[in-house]
């Protein structure tokens, strides 16, 4: 004989089952699945990219990756958000070519109440997941016009699909094609600041916020601590040798023009020198306001009258690549610009 708490937990089972099954189906619904005749996007883009002067990707107001804004210069593509740094051109290149490749497969939703399920909301409406690509030339002819929603992978391990619809219309479809629209601004960056090769670095000066400077001179392959004090000794050679080859593939979190920022007053810095005849200065900007941002750096690269060639190339090419720029670091790598004495060596035995 079935007992009354067996009947009530596999009642308790059903409801359950149920709930999930609606709302399997009102997800389901979301999507409206209907066949369409596979069909390109845009199937002109390709034969006019190069017309094309501007790639705008928006998003929401305080969504976390941000609007970008790609701009075609004489010199190449530009980041708008930053203060027009040069962009990746090879990133430019291959969404335009992706996005000129995108195929209609399966129609969806055309109502707006559902498109959030899909991230095909507004971008006014609160909380909208979308992004939203336009594509126009300096002539002002849009090319391309699409909210990009979620990515659906396929499960025949086929191409991969996302969820769009045409700006202006609130019909969505399943689209066939890939689609790279990276993270925030600074992801269509280049984000090296300067490269030199570790091998070349003899000697680094180490400036701190208050006023103490830490030498660093090479000694085989290793750096040594000049003026060691009596009573310490390095703690790890690898931060020794960290701190002082930093300029080696040193890459940036972010990026802006340095007009207005004040390296005269800042916090510190660092001089590096090679033994091909360069020099690199790194100098902090003194926070405008105080509040305990991570602060901002400016580079500048010198270059003696007797360096080699291929060290006055190297140099030329970090000078143009930095002139004008403050940089922002990563944690780690102002942990790196900003060691001291006390962070680099610890009580010596005995002392």
């Amino acid at each position: 004989m079935i007992r009354r708490r067996t009947v009530f937990l596999l009642g308790a089972a059903t409801l359950v089952a149920t709930a999930a099954a609606v709302v399997a189906v009102i997800d389901r619904t979301a999507e409206t699945r209907s066949e369409v005749e596979a069909e390109r996007l845009f199937p002109d883009l390709q034969e006019r990219a190069g017309e094309v002067q501007q790639v705008r990707i928006a998003r929401a107001e305080g969504a976390e990756t941000g609007t970008v804004t790609l701009l075609r210069t004489e010199n190449g593509w530009i980041l708008k958000e930053r203060d027009q740094y040069p962009a990746r051109t090879d990133l430019v290149r291959k969404l335009l070519f992706d996005l000129g490749q995108l195929e209609l497969i399966e129609r969806k939703t055309a109502d707006p109440a559902r498109l959030d399920r899909l991230d095909l909301a507004d971008l006014g409406q609160k909380g909208s997941q979308a992004s939203r690509i336009a594509v126009t030339t300096a002539g002002g002819d849009t090319l391309a016009d699409l909210f990009i929603g979620k990515k659906r992978e396929s499960l025949t391990g086929g191409k991969p699909m996302v969820y769009v619809r045409r700006g202006g219309e609130n019909q969505s479809y399943l689209a066939e094609g890939e689609l790279d629209l990276r993270g925030g601004p600074v992801e269509w960056l280049v984000q090296e600041v300067v490269n030199i090769p570790k091998e070349t670095i003899v000697a680094a000066e180490l400036t701190s916020a208050a006023g103490e400077i830490l030498r660093l001179e090479r000694d085989g392959q290793d750096f040594r601590i000049a003026g060691l004090p009596e009573g310490r000794k390095i703690g790890s050679q690898y931060s020794v040798n960290n701190a002082a080859t930093l300029i080696e593939r040193l890459l940036f979190d972010d990026v802006r023009s340095a007009a207005g920022l004040d390296f005269d007053g800042g916090p510190g810095g660092a001089v590096y020198s090679t033994g091909d005849g360069l020099t690199v200065s790194l100098d902090l900007a003194a926070a405008p306001d105080g509040n305990g941002a991570s602060p901002w750096i400016r580079v500048e690269v010198a270059i003696a009258g007797d360096a080699g060639e291929e060290a006055r190339k190297r140099g030329e090419a970090a000078r143009a690549q930095t002139e004008g720029w403050a940089y922002r670091l990563s944690s780690y790598n102002l942990e790196r610009l900003q060691a001291t004495i006390e962070s680099l060596t610890k009580p010596a035995e005995g002392s």
